[in-house]
């Protein structure tokens, strides 16, 4: 065996070999001993995975490795292997590991296959653990016993330690309309330091340093797993933590401890080098709306939050969404009602959520007008965006208009053919180009129901067309118009007729676009070849939604595969899920990379460097409800670790439903025809995955919902 050490982590990465006579499943079994007893304990463990596969291993599987210290391998007779050890903080004294480690590989049954051992050394006397949350400034804030009616977080000392290190953990409850105060906790550090953090996977904080003008809700997705915040630069830095709030009002709030990596200036330069030099479009689709549902919002300069996100996750463009024509609107509008009180979400476990937060922003700030400001002063290009059409009727959503004219609806929409629908959908855009937006966006794509066949779109863009040139001759400067429109195969996406649009000069960009959980890999040659010698550009969607392409795996594979087909960039629906709404501070590094086509490249060269190294196995993407349980439009996605991309089987109850020779590895197909490959009820789903002259293969436990 060998031991080297990550230097961002600081985990120690323990080599060492399979049995050339070893069956296709070994269990490997770790432990560490101090080192002058006999007292050997499970390690805190992981395989060598990729960031996807920790993403996609199940409950189960990660108990087993930091609980039990086993792991599984399959496949690896005569390879060598990588155990990932966290020593922090059974096996670590004053910074100090000095232990004796064990490998122990089994089988199936219990026979000891091989077995190795090796003394491991490292100091980490230069990490930064912030562990005593009693040491904050706001000592009257902090209590040790659980307080009753006071606004005091608890700083317990209680706990099981299977559940936060040391026993300890910094926990914070209010009523739902009263924050606790904000805790400080004081630092002297000088230089960079890489941020880990680590909560309970029930809850986590909001963080900043006091630096910040916003903060991250930090969340650890498994128990004792380390969340990478990032890197920054720490002179005159404190940590800020505040309790997260949610579209019931504020929610408890926990952490373990936050650990801080120094760093040398060649580290930092090379985590900044992962990202390229931008050279491809990236537009953010952003729902003020979205952003609401999870916020407080009482004052307007809370408006530059999630825009400072997105000029970190360095997009071209934050298209904000401020309204679905038919429905109440998301902006100061005095054409139309906007959305003042109570709301309510898409349904969530089952239930619909409802919440006053979306009304309370739209009462005491003015949304677009905001966003206008504060994108001026980043930097950050802006278009208002509108939903094509939905009324949502009978809803708290449904607009007065709509109201007022069921006679101009389809079902659920606004009819364009109708010409007063159309002059009332241009004088909301009128009204949102006097506010002082520069460019415009339509989304046909959620809500395509409102055409009724080409021609109508064709003449409500000419219509727009003329508004636009308007607008053009008195700024002196053009008034760009992106679309967004189903792509083929997608719902309705016959009455869309792009070549049209381009040869008439009707739109600036296309953004061909998938729906919910399909058509993720649609076909854009035809899309680049319409636009090619023209000044149109061509944003395909890559759905950035919780049940669409996971990132970083899945949701960059696309993105390469797009940039090889030579689109100029890549429109990310609904990208506020991933840069500033649910605040995950990873994705919104992938969002970053999405600009550079090299970036995008060089990442998969080194996936594909690293994947003989890693531990093989076959992982299911989970469902939006967070277990294997799939909805008629979802698709249950397929992930391979440590293997080549190669030929995928996938068998439903004993029966053969789908094979890949390559990815994208999913149960059925991305048509709606596979709404109905998983029916109801609980079924086997057994995968097999081609390695070399041989198969790995997965079982699941797998249930359709109806």
């Amino acid at each position: 065996m060998r031991v080297e050490t990550d230097p961002l982590t600081r985990y120690l990465h323990i080599i060492y070999s399979i049995p050339d006579n070893a069956p296709d499943m070994v269990m490997v079994e770790c432990t560490w001993s101090p080192l002058d007893r006999e007292e050997w304990r499970p390690a805190k463990i992981t395989p060598l995975l990729s960031e996807t596969g920790y993403r996609f291993a199940t409950s189960q599987q990660w108990e087993s490795w930091t609980v039990k210290g086993v792991a599984t391998e399959r496949r690896a007779r005569g390879l060598q292997r990588t155990i990932v050890f966290n020593p922090y903080p059974e096996a670590q004294q004053d910074g100090k590991v000095n232990v004796r480690f064990r490998v122990r590989v089994l089988s199936p049954s219990g026979e000891l296959l091989a077995q190795d051992e090796t003394q491991i050394h490292a100091d980490n006397s230069d990490v930064v653990y912030l562990e005593d949350w009693s040491q904050v400034v706001q000592h009257g804030a902090i209590s040790t016993t659980e307080p009753r009616d006071e606004r005091k977080w608890w700083w317990r000392s209680d706990m099981d330690t299977g559940i936060a290190t040391f026993g300890n953990l910094l926990t914070g409850s209010s009523a739902p309309d009263t924050p606790l105060p904000q805790l400080t906790y004081p630092l002297n550090l000088r230089g960079w330091y890489a941020i880990f953090v680590c909560t309970p996977p029930t809850a986590g904080v909001r963080l900043r340093l006091s630096g910040d003008e916003r903060s991250d809700l930090v969340v650890s997705p498994r128990p004792f797993q380390e969340v990478l915040w990032g890197w920054r630069q720490m002179d005159r830095q404190n940590l800020v933590i505040a309790q997260p709030h949610s579209y019931t009002g504020y929610v408890t709030g926990q952490i373990d401890y936050v650990k801080l990596v120094p760093l040398t200036g060649k580290q930092v330069r090379q985590l900044e080098a992962q990202f390229g030099k931008p050279d491809r479009t990236v537009v953010a689709y952003y729902e003020p709306y979205s952003w609401a549902f999870f916020e407080d919002i009482q004052h307007t300069w809370q408006h530059r939050e999630p825009l400072v996100a997105f000029k970190e996750a360095r997009v071209s463009l934050v298209d904000v969404q401020i309204g679905r024509f038919g429905a109440k609107v998301v902006y100061e509008s005095r054409l139309t009602d906007q959305l003042l009180y109570s709301t309510i979400g898409d349904p969530i476990g089952g239930s619909v959520p409802h919440t006053d937060n979306v009304g309370r922003m739209q009462q005491v700030t003015n949304t677009l007008q905001a966003n206008l400001q504060y994108a001026r002063e980043l930097g950050v290009r802006i278009h208002a965006n509108f939903g094509a059409t939905n009324c949502y009727p009978g809803t708290p959503l449904q607009g007065d208009f709509s109201k007022k004219h069921p006679e101009w609806l389809r079902g659920h929409a606004l009819r364009y053919e109708v010409p007063e629908v159309r002059q009332y959908i241009l004088s909301l855009i009128r009204e949102a180009l006097d506010i002082g937006t520069e460019g415009i966006s339509i989304d046909f794509c959620r809500y395509p129901e409102g055409i009724d066949k080409p021609e109508t779109c064709n003449q409500f863009l000419r219509e727009l067309k003329g508004l636009r040139q308007q607008y053009a001759r008195q700024r002196k400067k053009p008034l760009p118009l992106f679309v967004r429109f189903p792509a083929k195969g997608v719902r309705l996406w016959q009455n869309f007729d792009y070549r049209t649009w381009i040869r008439e000069g009707l739109v600036d960009a296309l953004c061909p676009s998938n729906i919910q959980g399909r058509h993720m890999h649609f076909d854009v040659t035809a899309y680049v070849q319409a636009a090619k010698g023209t000044s149109v550009k061509v944003l395909p969607v890559v759905d950035g939604l919780s049940w669409g392409l996971e990132m970083p795996g899945p949701f960059l594979w696309r993105v390469h595969q797009l940039y090889q087909a030579g689109v100029d960039g890549i429109y990310i629906y609904q990208a506020d899920a991933r840069v500033c709404t649910h605040n995950r501070p990873e994705d919104r590094r992938t969002v970053r990379m999405v600009s550079s086509s090299e970036a995008v490249r060089r990442y998969w060269q080194e996936q594909e460097r690293l994947r003989t190294r890693h531990s093989k196995g076959i992982y299911l993407q989970p469902s939006e409800d967070g277990d294997y349980s799939y909805h008629p439009w979802e698709r249950a996605r397929i992930w391979l670790e440590g293997i080549k991309t190669s030929e995928v089987e996938v068998y439903l109850d004993g029966k053969l439903v789908s094979r890949f020779p390559q990815p994208p590895y999913l149960v059925g197909t991305e048509e709606y025809d596979s709404d109905s490959v998983i029916p109801p009820g609980e079924h086997t789903l057994l995968l097999r995955a081609r390695d070399g002259d041989g198969w790995l293969e997965e079982e699941f436990i797998v249930k359709g919902v109806r």
